[in-house]
């Protein structure tokens, strides 16, 4: 693999667009993929589980999957791995990304962090055994995200 190559584009147990044809053919060309949001916009922590847990200025409350239904309806991917977390004796931010280590060794996340004992917690993640990595992948419902990834402003500058 071409060490120098990289695409960065989000994807998580949250987010998995990349997964039909995106990582087959980055695998295929030897290019590493560098996902970014890996903890699902900090929803696969577990931590924010209604809409008082935003910011109030924060980018979240105008995204589609942040709003009414879609919130509750999505929280449920979050609910799984807390679920998986709890069984495995790790945290669903370890889970999330040990799930993503899974998907292949040219796989990299870059976890978004402000505590030193976020960083070490995700570090950790790597000692998560398989068998949670793995029922991310049966037991999270395969249906994606109620919402678009981005308000429509967003998805204008991105279309451009």
């Amino acid at each position: 693999m071409d060490s120098a190559t990289r695409l960065q584009s989000e994807y998580s147990l949250w987010t998995r667009d990349p997964e039909p044809e995106v990582l087959p053919l980055l695998r295929e060309l030897g290019i590493g993929f560098v996902p970014y949001s890996p903890l699902g916009h900090g929803v696969l922590t577990g931590h924010i589980r209604s809409m008082d847990d935003l910011d109030d200025n924060g980018w979240r409350n105008t995204s589609p999957r942040f709003m009414g239904d879609n919130f509750e309806r999505n929280l449920h991917i979050a609910d799984e791995v807390q679920a998986i977390a709890a069984e495995a004796g790790a945290t669903p931010a370890q889970v999330a990304l040990a799930w993503l280590l899974t998907k292949g060794d040219q796989i990299a996340p870059i976890p978004g962090t402000k505590r030193v004992t976020r960083v070490e917690e995700n570090v950790a993640a790597s000692a998560v055994p398989p068998e949670p990595r793995t029922s991310c992948q049966t037991r999270q419902p395969h249906s994606p995200p109620a919402g678009d990834h981005h308000n429509e402003q967003q998805m204008q500058m991105i279309d451009r």
